[in-house]
């Protein structure tokens, strides 16, 4: 089944929300010693089914399904780690968070957009 549109944005928007506790997790632990910073899985994993959304088991005859895998991955290279171990880059990590508000931003935007037609198109209220 393909989602509609407003489940999908419903979906981006939940993604980028975790998104976001990780990138502030990132930036909490920038002066722990030893701290790897986490990045999550792109959204098209999320949308394979190979990302953190559990499928959803509507029957019991469905199979039941695998365990999803943990939303964040660690991903930094042990060359870009400071003296102390950590591997945080403040930089970087400032910039994922404002890449993030953008991509929440557009689903919001998107979300209302289509929001506003169905009630366009049902018309006013009794």
């Amino acid at each position: 089944m393909i989602p509609s549109l407003l489940q999908l944005s419903a979906q981006r928007l939940n993604y980028l929300a975790q998104n976001q506790r990780l990138l502030a997790q990132n930036i909490a632990n920038l002066d722990t010693p030893g701290y790897t910073p986490k990045a999550a899985v792109p959204f098209q994993s999320v949308l394979d089914g190979s990302g953190p959304l559990p499928l959803a088991v509507t029957s019991s005859a469905d199979i039941t399904p695998p365990e999803a895998p943990d939303f964040a991955v660690e991903n930094q290279a042990a060359s870009a780690r400071a003296l102390d171990g950590n591997a945080v880059s403040l930089d970087g990590q400032l910039a994922a968070v404002s890449h993030n508000e953008l991509s929440q931003q557009f689903a919001v935007n998107l979300y209302q957009t289509y929001l506003g037609m169905f009630h366009t198109a049902l018309g006013p209220t009794p």
